[in-house]
């Protein structure tokens, strides 16, 4: 029993406990301070498990509706725009955003809306793309600035009116190209 507590076991232990408890601390502190990274890490991570599981048609072919206003899109409408845009057959994916809170957090809890879109950075690119706008014109300048940084452009947005006709209660009145609204403007300086 004597010779465990000699000065140099002792200092050993020591040593030993101060490298755990370290190891411990630095693993506590990451995790901690990289939760939200984590989290973004497993999300695209589960997101590509996903797509190789279903199976992804051709990233060109894709024709996209992205439906911000927080109301269905109706069947003559999306036949409206199918034929305004002559696609084929398009997709409608509903991006609800919800009452979001008047705080510090207002940009980011935007952008965690377009972040549920489940689309890669390579169907981001290549899909063809038409937006369906929020009607509180805040929500719809961040998210038509974070649809700009990952198209690269501006989307064509879906002007909706009231319905003449009774049917329904709005129609498609046109395509708004901003991209040409953008040019056309550029030359004005």
């Amino acid at each position: 029993m004597h010779d465990l507590l000699t000065q140099k076991n002792l200092l050993t232990f020591f040593a030993l406990t101060t490298g755990v408890v370290s190891i411990i601390e630095l693993l506590e502190y990451l995790v901690t301070k990289n939760i939200p990274w984590l989290i973004r890490l497993l999300q695209a991570f589960w997101k590509k498990v996903i797509r190789r599981i279903k199976g992804t048609q051709p990233v060109g072919t894709q024709h996209l509706l992205l439906n911000f206003s927080g109301h269905p899109v109706l069947p003559a409408q999306l036949k409206t725009v199918e034929k305004l845009l002559q696609w084929p057959s398009s997709k409608v994916i509903d991006v609800p955003v919800g009452t979001i809170a008047e705080d510090r957090k207002f940009v980011a809890n935007i952008v965690k809306a377009i972040e549920r879109i489940d689309l890669s950075p390579e169907e981001w690119q290549r899909a063809s793309i038409v937006a369906l706008p929020a009607g509180y014109s805040a929500i719809w300048s961040v998210l038509l600035a974070e649809l700009h940084g990952r198209l690269g452009y501006f989307p064509d947005i879906i002007h909706l009116r009231p319905s003449t006709d009774g049917a329904e209660k709005f129609e498609v009145a046109e395509i708004m190209n901003l991209r040409q609204v953008r040019h056309a403007a550029r030359e004005k300086r």
